[in-house]
């Protein structure tokens, strides 16, 4: 879902609620003093306000202190959240419970870790246009090199794993081992490999090595009738319910599975004592360390990946090693959170899209029990000159995302970074490593060459790839009003390269969703194309994502009309379209000279209201003239889009 992309990939800063007010001088990680202090952060108004339902475990030193559910499994029938019995869907952390059977495989002797996973895949071929081989370390880490890590199926009857894996088949265009970048297919991938190499379904592995041997009675990776009848309803990001749905593939190793916290509690002391909770072992706590250490890292003194682990919430560390994994999914957003050196685990789920509590959650918990020790970085002196630091200017772009980017300039002493959460300073603490004034860490990567070529700073998902200056058209000169917007949209690929851009020419229907479309960074759908006239377009792979997603819904008599120019009424319907069903937009009242029509008045309020439009929209009285049935030009596309991805997340 477009949803859990885009959420997955941000990690939002603290909230301004982030303070712990009650505090004790010296508190103790214990059963009482965590109880009371769980309970007064779910008690604050502000978490009240953004709260549907909520399962909170804390374990620490082989004993559970907090198993506890707060607010609604079900708003409407006031049904409170049950952690013994109440599901949740756990999204990605089930990435964690796979890396887990991949690594009992290896004890076993099944799987090698540094293998190329051909060995274990007779049936499927994997194009791989590097001439190194994807391992399963790769596959756990992040790092396959795949072209396309995120497929989007919508089958309207269960669709196997095996069926999935075969449909959706990716192709590796970077050498592995080399960038990280958030990958849904590998974990399936692996999901499949557990299938093939033990003899059993994937769900059926699960439950007879992970969750019997852990007492882990309620979880499972299938959407059944007993666990719809248990699940928590989700909300959106305005508490309104969002109807239940199932998985795809339906075992889904990738993000799956739904469980309790009771039976959270029982994973999480196994974790954090060795792989072993009583009589059973789940893995030896060699396998346990080494799926914790930092494998990929951009920069040795910065957090990484593990295997099936990641940094989060860096930012909130405070001097500890802290590994975790969060999972999003529409209504459901899930983080664990494990401190090996202190036995510590914690795990909290929610069955809503509305704020940000796992992260403000997170700097409460660590600032009251393990807070920051020493005086923070140290950074280089004598600060670096802007000259010195001029080789890191550049436009960088998310690597799963397109649509994100960030831009640095250099200044005397320090870098400004601006990206969707605003304007920051990193400052320098070390060779190619460096610090923003929150405490969050930034690391840069060279190439063979000694330049540029990756950033990892904040965004959870994938580091940031530098891109080349573009390619300049003979029509469009620097000067030109839109050269801005035209030119970002070339560098992260979205226009194509050429000669001429036409700016005053009218953007076709088929290019403005061809243009928007890759941005948004999940696989083009593999669907036969639903409209009557688009199987031979250029862009109707793109044209039937965005149907399939909601953003586009045609003309009754079943055509699109591909090659027809696109009014501006129609471009801001489908902005408006993008941002209600990817990021849960509110509508925005505008004030418009010309009225547009009834089917486009919100989607025009909408990108009138956001100021998502440049010299081609003019205002006078409070109202702005949009001329909403005129034919949108290049130039103005490029405006539109390049402003709809810069106000992404106001």
């Amino acid at each position: 879902m477009l949803t859990c992309i885009l959420a997955a990939a941000l990690l939002l800063p603290s909230s301004v609620f982030a303070a712990d007010p009650q505090k004790p001088s010296n508190p103790k990680l214990d059963k009482e003093d965590v109880t009371s202090f769980a309970d007064h952060f779910f008690q604050q108004k502000e978490v009240q306000d953004d709260l549907a339902g909520a399962i909170l475990v804390i374990v620490k030193d082989g004993e559970v202190l907090l198993n506890k559910g707060y607010g609604y499994a079900d708003i409407a029938a006031k049904k409170p959240v049950d952690p013994d019995h109440t599901l949740f869907r756990i999204a990605s952390v089930s990435k964690l419970f796979t890396a887990v059977g991949t690594m009992q495989l290896k004890e076993a002797g099944k799987v090698d870790l540094d293998k190329d996973v051909q060995a274990y895949l007779p049936d499927l071929k994997i194009p791989n246009n590097t001439g190194f081989p994807v391992t399963l370390k790769h596959l756990m880490t992040h790092t396959s090199g795949f072209d396309l890590t995120d497929s989007m199926i919508n089958p309207s009857v269960s669709y196997s794993l095996e069926r999935f894996i075969k449909d959706t088949v990716p192709t590796v265009v970077q050498k592995p081992g080399e960038v990280f970048r958030y990958d849904n297919y590998g974990f399936n991938l692996q999901g499949y490999i557990i299938q093939k190499m033990s003899g059993l379904p994937f769900q059926d592995y699960m439950t007879r090595h992970v969750f019997e041997p852990l007492a882990m009675d309620s979880s499972s990776y299938m959407y059944s009738e007993r666990v719809k009848q248990a699940l928590a309803k989700p909300y959106d990001n305005t508490l309104t319910e969002i109807e239940q749905y199932g998985n795809v593939p339906d075992c889904m190793p990738d993000g799956g599975m739904f469980t309790t916290g009771a039976d959270m509690a029982r994973f999480l002391l196994a974790m954090t004592g060795g792989g072993q909770l009583g009589n059973s072992r789940i893995l030896s706590e060699s396998s346990i360390k080494e799926m914790e250490k930092k494998s990929v890292t951009i920069h040795p003194d910065m957090p990484g990946i593990g295997y099936g682990l990641e940094s989060s919430y860096p930012q909130f560390y405070n001097g500890y090693t802290v590994v975790e994994k969060g999972g999003d999914l529409s209504g459901f957003h899930s983080n664990l959170s494990l401190l090996p050196d202190q036995h510590t685990g914690i795990f909290l789920s929610l069955n809503s899209d509305k704020g940000n509590l796992r992260s403000v959650f997170f700097e409460q918990f660590m600032n009251r029990y393990f807070p920051k020790t020493g005086n923070g970085p140290t950074f280089v002196t004598p600060e670096p000159s802007k000259q010195q630091l001029s080789r890191f200017e550049g436009l960088y772009q998310h690597l799963r995302t397109p649509a994100f980017r960030s831009s640095i300039t250099a200044t005397e002493g320090a870098l400004i970074v601006e990206d969707l959460f605003g304007t920051h300073t990193l400052r320098q603490t070390g060779d190619l490593l460096f610090c923003d004034e929150n405490g969050m860490p930034a690391g840069f990567k060279l190439d063979a060459n000694g330049n540029v070529l990756y950033l990892s700073y904040n965004y959870t998902d994938s580091w940031l790839e530098k891109l080349p200056p573009p390619a300049k058209f003979k029509d469009v000169a620097d000067d030109h009003p839109y050269a801005k917007y035209i030119y970002q949209l070339v560098q992260m690929g979205a226009i194509p390269e050429g000669t001429n851009f036409e700016p005053g020419k009218p953007i076709t229907r088929s290019q403005f969703i061809g243009q928007i479309i890759p941005l948004l960074g999940f696989q083009l759908s593999l669907q036969p194309a639903s409209f009557t006239d688009t199987s031979e377009s250029l862009y109707a792979a793109e044209i039937q994502t965005a149907y399939e997603y909601g953003i586009i819904r045609g003309y009754p008599d079943g055509t699109f009309h591909p090659d027809e120019p696109i009014t501006r009424e129609e471009a801001a319907a489908i902005i408006w379209s993008t941002a209600k069903v990817g990021l849960g937009a509110a509508p925005v009242q505008a004030g418009l000279k010309t009225p547009a029509s009834t089917w486009a008045s919100v989607g025009v309020q909408f990108v009138v209201g956001k100021h998502l439009y440049g010299p081609d929209a003019q205002s006078a009285a409070g109202l702005v003239e949009y001329r909403p049935h005129d034919k949108m030009l290049n130039q103005e596309a490029a405006a539109l889009i390049y402003l709809f991805l810069q106000n992404l997340l106001s």
